[in-house]
């Protein structure tokens, strides 16, 4: 599960020069870093222990802030054959540190010193197709200001839980000299509170998030108002955390403790908008460098095709609420649609992560988790349709109701257990079944999906097969087509086809037609 993985000194704790440590790791089959966020000081030293432990290779590329590293990565394979030379490390003066391309199941360590400017420094993988989602954040800031005039009040007591301190009298006032919060304020080991009031200063508008540890009971308000409550009677074992918006300037600082018996311990930090976690108290937690690990809806589930088909029929971005995604051993993956009968996406890589509808469907549509996506025909429509001129924009799909003539029959599993898909049109009977081959998983590797349709019965007349669509098509010769769209590119190869504006296209006849798919 990618963490968010705070390293953070302090001046007082004498370490400026002591080095962050990270360790991230490849998630088998995820495309994803575990390691999403890192977070250091300007001018910090960092030591990165890179582990690819995926079967697939990777690199740890460091850009400058502002990169669209999705953008970069993708414009190198305008030139694919210069970008294997360098073993897919994009020619680009915005990458400041990078790691070799790991192969599978290899490790290198990074040693560096971070950037003196404060900022976010994306990191991403630059193996082609992995960028869009491969990718994390180091960040670089400093410590934030801590408290300003900070005063204390002592009180004498037995309590449970925190007192009204407003109805108390204090039994010694005092100001703190170092302006760090300290419990140790006289001799008293048991049944004493101390109040803490001074000045926290937000050097800019934004979220600020406070953390409290106690042994007791303690809580912390900005400006009157409750930010943080640890009240009752517990050892300081859990950090409780919380995010309030400030404004620019100085707010009201108190913290409220009281210690029935037992351990005294008292923790306070703040992280502001651009900095790091600031510890605001003397003592320090034993977990006040471990920051926040980042939420995550689920755990993932990735499915992962290794001896035979795996099929996932779901809700799937590009395919519609009615697919049924088919991935291949090798790195070759393809989504049906069974509202519009037809194809929707070929993409190689990594298959599906299954985590958002781990629980029911309503997560919405889950999108592929390899590169190279293609969507043949586009948006979700039939490639059957009935029309006197071929190059006419073909229907897309209508929530509302169902494509005319189609009814799904379901699908059964050939030997080889991939999916055979069965419909009918206008009262032929169609089937479609498919078969992979190639390693998807390399650029090199040459993956293919061979489609064979398979049309019994009388067809209407006027009746058009579409193969894809796309803004440019061009015509290779022996039935191989090049076709375009947007950054994409992809091959089909067939027989009896023909260009038909920005369709591809064949007369639909009975009989056996088939279709190769390839990215060149």
């Amino acid at each position: 599960m990618p963490r968010l993985v705070f390293s953070l000194f302090a001046a007082w704790a004498a370490s400026a020069a002591e080095p962050a440590v990270f360790t991230i790791q490849t998630m088998t089959a995820q495309m994803k870093y575990d390691t999403a966020e890192m977070l250091v000081a300007p001018g910090q030293p960092v030591k990165i222990h890179f582990l690819n432990g995926d079967d697939l290779p990777h690199n740890l590329v460091f850009c400058l802030p502002g990169t669209d590293t999705a953008a970069m990565s993708l414009k190198q394979m305008e030139k694919p054959e210069e970008a294997l030379k360098r073993n897919w490390l994009p020619d680009d003066q915005r990458i400041w540190l990078h790691s070799r391309m790991l192969n599978p199941h290899e490790k290198e360590d990074l040693s560096f010193t971070a950037p003196d400017k404060p900022g976010t420094y994306p990191y991403v993988c630059t193996f082609p197709g992995h960028a869009l989602t491969m990718r994390g954040e180091l960040k670089v800031a400093p410590m934030a200001e801590g408290l300003k005039d900070l005063q204390f009040a002592l009180y004498l007591g037995n309590w449970q839980q925190l007192p009204d301190f407003s109805k108390l009298t204090p039994h010694r006032k005092g100001a703190v000299e170092d302006n760090l919060i300290q419990v140790k304020l006289d001799d008293y080991k048991n049944e004493f509170g101390v109040v803490f009031t001074g000045t926290l200063n937000a050097a800019r508008k934004g979220s600020h998030r406070f953390y409290l540890s106690s042994d007791d009971g303690a809580r912390l308000l900005i400006d009157g108002k409750e930010v943080v409550n640890h009240d009752g009677i517990h050892p300081a074992s859990e950090i409780r955390e919380k995010s309030v918006s400030l404004e620019k300037g100085p707010h009201e600082f108190r913290l409220e403790y009281f210690q029935a018996s037992g351990n005294i311990e008292l923790y306070a930090a703040y992280k502001g908008a651009d900095t790091q976690i600031t510890p605001l108290s003397k003592w320090l937690h034993p977990r006040w460098k471990g920051g926040a690990k980042p939420k995550r809806e689920h755990e993932p589930i990735p499915l992962v095709a290794r001896d035979e088909p795996v099929i996932y029929r779901n809700f799937i971005q590009g395919a519609g609420n009615r697919a049924i995604a088919v991935g291949y051993p090798g790195g070759v993956n393809m989504a049906w649609s069974a509202e519009s009968m037809n194809l929707a996406l070929v993409w190689r890589g990594a298959f599906i992560d299954a985590a958002r509808h781990w629980n029911s469907r309503g997560g919405g549509h889950e999108p592929p988790m390899g590169y190279d996506v293609l969507r043949p025909t586009g948006e979700v429509t039939p490639a059957l349709f009935i029309t006197e001129k071929a190059d006419v924009e073909w229907p897309v799909w209508d929530k509302s109701k169902r494509y005319d003539g189609f009814a799904w029959k379901g699908y059964t599993l050939d030997a080889a257990r991939s999916p055979v898909f069965r419909y009918t049109w206008h009262g032929a009977r169609v089937e479609e079944s498919y078969a992979a081959s190639g390693d998807g998983n390399k650029p090199q590797g040459a993956p293919t999906l061979a489609r064979t349709v398979k049309i019994d019965g009388t067809l209407p007349a006027n009746a058009w097969f579409r193969l894809a669509t796309a803004s440019k098509i061009e015509d290779q010769g022996n039935g191989r087509y090049l076709c375009h769209e947007g950054n994409m590119k992809f091959v089909i190869t067939a027989a009896g086809v023909r260009i038909a504006g920005k369709n591809l296209v064949m007369p639909a006849v009975t009989g056996t037609l088939s279709v190769t798919y390839a990215w060149p």
